[in-house]
Formats: C-alpha cells, structure tokens, sequence
C-alpha cells in the first residue's frame, strides 16, 4: 500500500491540516459558486482560479501554487487532450469535474491520474468539500454515476458505439439490461 504522504500534494488528512484548492473553470459565476462552497470550510482555502481554455494558466498557477487538490472542469481542456490532467497531476490531486453521464465518456476520464470525478447535478457543496478533504488526504471520491461507469467498465462495457452511448445513472445499467 502507498503511503499519502508519498503523493503530489497530499497531506495526512488530519482534520487540522489545511487543504489548498485551485479552481480551473470555463464559467467566472460557477468558479465562485465552487469556491464559495468550499470557503466555507475552515480546513480548505482557494488558493486561485484559472479560467475558460486556459489550460496553460492552470499548469503555470499549479506548478507554482502546488495546491492540494486541483479541481478541473473537463471543458478547460481540447476534447480529447489528456496531457493537461498529467502534468497537473505531477503536482497536485486532481478531481475531474464534468456534466458527463455517459459510462464511455466517464470511464475515458477515469483513465487520467485523476483521484475524484464529480458530475454536475451529481453532488451538493458538502459532498465538494469531502471530496477535496478526501482526496488532500490520498483518497479517492467518485459521485454516484462515476461508480456505476467504472463498475460498467470492469464488468466488461463495451468500447464507444452509438450503442453504448447510454446513461449509467440508469440504475439498470446501460441501456437499461444492466
């Protein structure tokens, strides 16, 4: 078992250490909605924002900043461009953030050094704030369709089709046949 401690910006997870948060968001209105839910938890601080296609921004203020836990909004970067999630994983935590349900769409996210996946309408403001305690402390934190695309994929989920392009929020599975 690897020791947190080991990681890019993890902490040992003591409800006392303070955790840094860095927001990369398109929208200016949902990076203060984000940041204000997490304001309010003394044992988390933003420490920045990056904005609409400003991957490069994100990589310079993380590289820098070495927050804690990096929240990435999956339409920062070019569809398709996982290089962003890498580097910023050589020295934070990321947690992907997407309004995906498609298990495809999920589980292609899930391949990125990425330690939670939030989906959008998926999660309250408590549940942001565990998920950056959880993953400051070496843990991982997936809403609830982001386990239903994994468990579909290690079941054995069929590559992209326009077939498989199916919601797993359904709680039969795919295409509703579980």
């Amino acid at each position: 078992m690897r020791d947190a401690r080991n990681q890019p910006g993890s902490h040992t997870g003591r409800d006392t250490e303070l955790v840094t948060a860095l927001i990369a968001h398109p929208g200016a209105a949902e990076r203060a909605t984000l940041g204000a839910a997490l304001d309010s938890d003394e044992r988390i601080r933003v420490v920045a924002g990056a904005g609409a296609g400003d991957s490069d921004a994100a990589m310079t203020l993380t590289r820098q900043l070495r927050p804690s836990v990096v929240l990435l909004d999956d339409r920062v970067t070019a569809p398709g461009d996982r290089e962003l999630v890498r580097t910023l994983a050589r020295w934070s935590q990321v947690i992907i953030l997407t309004a995906a349900t498609e298990c495809p769409a999920i589980t292609a996210l899930l391949r990125d050094p990425v330690r939670g996946c939030l989906v959008y309408g998926q999660f309250e403001a408590a549940d942001l704030r565990g998920a950056v305690r959880a993953v400051a402390a070496g843990l991982g934190w997936l809403s609830p369709v982001a386990v239903a695309a994994a468990s579909w994929q290690l079941r054995g989920g069929r590559r992209t089709t326009a077939a498989t392009l199916t919601n797993c929020g359904d709680p039969r599975g795919p295409a509703g046949h579980g």
